[in-house]
């Protein structure tokens, strides 16, 4: 594989390719268009080695829209990735409270933008023209708030809030809309909330597509992030049409009684076979692409 970026085959007008790149590492395009989920590329997690590699290195992705980081732990964000990506994207979506965090840390210089009302008591930013820029400018840094939106390129990207673990900020997760195409929901590495994802579904009505987490992480003995069986509710929640799992466990050791990631993708697999309806899970390894 190349060290550099290079145009795959094109994507077909009103189509969504969905490239994994490791975790919850996701690269999202549509109508020549990149989005990038929360960027991790490095080899260790808290001191342990990482078992599997990223399916693209920074420098293998295209110019990117947006990066949107869910939250700050080091799985989902790494501040050094950002760096290596050139051109820089133009924007990087961020939770309430993650500059103060990283002051000295990420050295991006932008801006906020303040937030506007906007139709129906939301909030957000004015749409945003994220046409590539001839001489390419340090990327904007936009803290989101749950349940408020900003537009850039064809995504209407909105927070919602999100319950998972410390330490602060909180994690935000997002709702993407792509017009012509239908929403989909990232999930980050978040717990079940069953209230919350019916507050989801009420608001946008059903997703066409869930990139949920299903490692099942227990810290302590204490559940912080979904399991295959909390996927499989929150699939049906959602009413998602297809559902990709993230944040498989078993990327790095587990620390018993510490630290245990059971959920594997095939499990929530498994889970929709059952019921009939296996295709509803698409199950993508490391630089695999699927288009919807």
């Amino acid at each position: 594989m190349s060290d550099k970026w290079a145009p795959a085959a094109r994507v077909p007008p009103g189509s969504l390719r969905i490239t994994m790149i490791r975790c919850a590492t996701v690269l999202l395009s549509y109508e020549g268009h990149h989005l990038l989920t929360d960027p991790w590329f490095g080899m260790h997690m808290r001191g342990l080695p990482v078992r599997r590699r990223p399916g693209r290195t920074p420098s293998q992705l295209p110019p990117l829209t947006a990066v949107l980081v869910s939250h700050l732990h080091p799985d989902h964000f790494e501040p050094a990735a950002l760096a290596e990506l050139s051109p820089p994207p133009e924007f990087v979506v961020l939770p309430p409270g993650a500059k103060r965090a990283l002051a000295g840390v990420l050295r991006l210089p932008g801006r906020i933008g303040s937030l506007l009302p906007l139709p129906g008591g939301r909030q957000g930013l004015p749409p945003v023209n994220c046409r590539p820029a001839r001489h390419p400018v340090e990327p904007q840094k936009i803290e989101l708030c749950p349940w408020s939106e900003i537009q850039v390129g064809p995504f209407t990207v909105t927070a919602i809030p999100a319950r998972h673990t410390g330490p602060p900020p909180d994690e935000i997760n997002f709702v993407v809309e792509l017009p012509g195409w239908g929403r989909l929901l990232f999930g980050g590495d978040a717990r079940l909330d069953t209230a919350l994802l019916g507050e989801v579904r009420r608001r946008f009505g059903p997703v066409r597509l869930a990139l949920l987490p299903v490692g099942g992480t227990q810290i302590c003995g204490v559940r912080t992030v979904m399991d295959p069986a909390d996927a499989e509710t929150a699939t049906l929640l959602l009413e998602a049409e297809r559902v990709i799992p993230l944040h498989e466990g078993g990327l790095w050791w587990s620390l018993p009684p510490l630290s245990r990631h059971p959920g594997r993708n095939s499990d929530l697999k498994a889970r929709f076979a059952r019921r009939g309806c296996p295709e509803r899970v698409v199950v993508l390894g490391e630089g695999d692409e699927v288009e919807l």
